[in-house]
């Protein structure tokens, strides 16, 4: 294969500064009705970015950026029945987000987010991978590359946090095949009923993805091999966005199964990235939790939100930017 994109070595967010947002955070006067760990995962939320920020304690991210990958998984084609969406759905939700009437692009403009659609990846479906590779090498390594450059651009331009969404007929079962692999789960114990598929559909989905983690069976540990073997192009682009994002010190919110097997990904080509990264939430794929598990991620709640296009992001950044002001810049006693 295309000798691929290298990443350095990955900063750790700062733990001195975590430290410091921690004490702060406990010094607060009872009178404010916050004791320590009233907040939960919120709570931890708040010192990491404090941590990535480098300053204690955190700030507002300013230049908030979603950005939303979507791509054309040809397994959606040949086995229809593993999607309940439509099989127009992918070029109908990239048009509604276009048009800036997608209910995800309300929500960014109410919350003052930018919104990004990459649609590039689009112009390199993805093949069956149940009976073959989702994309030459070489492809891969170019959106590996151009997701690292998009990091860089957002770095470069102030960005202070990024969100990450997917889209895509067919993305969570191509996502469960790579997740399956890499943390070499089988089959039936990470299959959910994804779009709101039936018992025959779904039979359908865990014989796919058991070809496809059997054609691979002997590359598992290799994420390059994994993302164009199984992945595709948007998988690669989002799993170098990701990497880059970490060694550019830039935190992330992630949202989506397709987000969380590019993630697994990225910290294989980046080891260490995953301290820049939190998960929206644990949707109700059972390869989120096996994923966010092998991540050693704490989805930020609870709400189980499984629509993709970022959405969930989106709700997690806007309710840790509330807790951001709670735990403000007070000094004991104020």
């Amino acid at each position: 294969m295309a000798e691929t994109v290298t990443f350095p070595e990955i900063p750790t967010p700062d733990e001195a500064v975590a430290l410091r947002a921690t004490q702060l955070r406990a010094a607060l006067p009872s009178a404010a009705g916050l004791p320590t760990g009233s907040l939960g995962e919120l709570e931890n939320a708040v010192t990491w970015l404090a941590s990535c920020q480098g300053h204690a304690p955190a700030q507002q991210p300013q230049n908030v950026t979603l950005v939303i990958v979507p791509g054309t998984h040809g397994i959606s084609e040949t086995a229809p029945e593993i999607s309940a969406l439509p099989a127009n759905f992918t070029q109908s939700a990239v048009g509604l987000l276009l048009s800036g009437d997608s209910p995800i692009a309300v929500a960014c403009r109410q919350a003052g987010i930018a919104l990004d659609l990459i649609d590039a990846p689009l112009g390199s479906p993805a093949a069956a991978i149940d009976a073959e590779d989702a994309l030459p090498a070489d492809i891969m390594n170019d959106f590996l590359a151009a997701g690292a450059a998009k990091a860089d651009a957002l770095a470069d331009a102030g960005a202070g946090l990024v969100l990450i969404g997917d889209l895509g007929r067919g993305v969570t079962t191509v996502a469960s095949a790579m997740i399956g692999s890499i943390c070499g789960v089988e089959p039936v114990k990470i299959i959910g009923r994804g779009s709101g598929i039936g018992d025959e559909a779904w039979r359908v989905k865990v014989r796919v993805i058991r070809d496809a983690m059997f054609r691979v069976r002997d590359d598992r540990a290799v994420a390059e091999r994994i993302l164009y073997r199984l992945g595709g192009a948007d998988m690669a682009y989002t799993a170098g966005l990701l990497a880059q994002c970490a060694a550019r010190r830039t935190p992330v919110i992630f949202d989506g199964l397709g987000v969380a097997a590019a993630a697994l990904c990225a910290e294989m080509l980046a080891p260490g990235a995953s301290q820049w990264w939190r998960a929206a939430s644990q949707s109700a794929e059972p390869a989120s939790e096996v994923a966010l598990r092998g991540l050693m991620l704490e989805p930020l709640t609870n709400w189980g939100i499984g629509t993709g296009l970022g959405l969930g992001a989106v709700m997690a950044y806007a309710t840790v930017a509330q807790a951001v002001a709670l735990v403000d810049d007070r000094e004991p006693g104020a």
